[in-house]
């Protein structure tokens, strides 16, 4: 039995565009966005009445998903976030619980959506699948492909949006220190109203991923997923967009290792365990890298990597 599979490599995509969005609402607000999954159903929902009803390819709906998924976004930080910050108090703790009660809410919507297309369009649903709208392409699936050529083009726009453009830099800037940002000019409502879109777009867009690989219910995606982005974004450090990327291949991968061994081990059964592994995998990432592999552990591997490039320069000097 092969431990890695096509479909570890769309849950490796799915998983790093979910990381990413999740780190960016945290590395600009500084509280865990439960809901930050949630916005995935809206994606999913856009995606299937798009390609059911106009009958639009449903790769062609992904720029409409991430766009509706950015907006939600976006009139959440103007409507929630920065009222409540403007309060003060608890900011944190606040924030984490309102979110907690909107990953609640945001699946009402979608029942609400989906009575009305019921009766208005003529479309019930159970809930939102288009693998047979997918395509094959020499034994691979559409998906397989789709997804790992958009998440890294998404990386490589990401790199050079935060590293290049003028708006990526003051993100970066309010991101570390919105009060000296402010001070030297930079736009920091703007920066936080670009980070929530940007936020929103990927969740929705993984969103309209998993309909086309697996499928995903009304009620939006399984709760385990809330768990493995955390995970993900905790091992890559809460503050590193980079990390997040390494965070969400890690749990992608050590996910579908740990199903496949623990099933060629003790069988079926397995699968009476299988929603624990999220909550297991969390649990040994905040033990063993409480600060992610950019805090702590970080710090020693970039000195191991600074002693093998020493080593490297040393032996190559004594060649010369």
């Amino acid at each position: 039995m092969a431990l890695l599979s096509i479909g570890t490599l769309i849950n490796i995509s799915m998983m790093i565009i979910l990381c990413i969005g999740f780190t960016f609402t945290y590395m600009m607000e500084g509280f865990l966005n439960f809901s930050q999954v949630s916005y995935a159903s809206m994606g999913a929902l856009v995606s299937f009445y798009l390609t059911r009803i106009i009958g639009l390819n449903p790769y062609f709906t992904w720029p409409f998903s991430a766009l509706v998924g950015g907006m939600i976004g976006l009139m959440l930080y103007i409507g929630v976030v920065r009222p409540i910050k403007r309060n003060g108090g608890s900011q944190e703790i606040t924030l984490t619980l309102v979110f907690l009660v909107i990953a609640q809410v945001i699946p009402s919507f979608a029942y609400i959506f989906n009575y009305w297309a019921h009766y208005a369009l003529g479309t019930p649903t159970q809930g939102y699948n288009l693998r047979a709208y997918d395509f094959n392409w020499n034994g691979f699936s559409g998906i397989s492909i789709m997804s790992v050529v958009s998440c890294v083009t998404l990386v490589v726009m990401l790199h050079y949006f935060l590293r290049k453009t003028r708006t990526g830099i003051s993100l970066r800037a309010t991101s570390e220190n919105e009060g000296l940002a402010a001070t030297i000019g930079v736009n920091t409502f703007r920066a936080h109203c670009t980070s929530w879109f940007i936020a929103g777009a990927l969740s929705a867009l993984a969103g309209s991923i998993i309909t086309i690989n697996r499928g995903m219910g009304v009620s939006g995606p399984d709760d385990s997923l809330i768990i493995n982005v955390m995970s993900g974004a905790v091992f890559g450090g809460l503050y590193s967009i980079y990390g997040a990327i390494l965070g969400g291949i890690f749990v992608a991968v050590a996910q579908d290792i740990l199903k496949n061994l623990l099933y060629a081990v003790f069988g079926l059964p397995v699968l009476k365990w299988q929603s624990l592994m999220p909550l297991g995998l969390l649990l040994t990432v905040l033990t063993i890298f409480p600060n992610g592999i950019s805090g702590g552990y970080g710090q020693i591997f970039q000195g191991i990597r600074r002693l093998v490039s020493k080593t490297v320069k040393f032996f190559e000097n004594k060649s010369l």
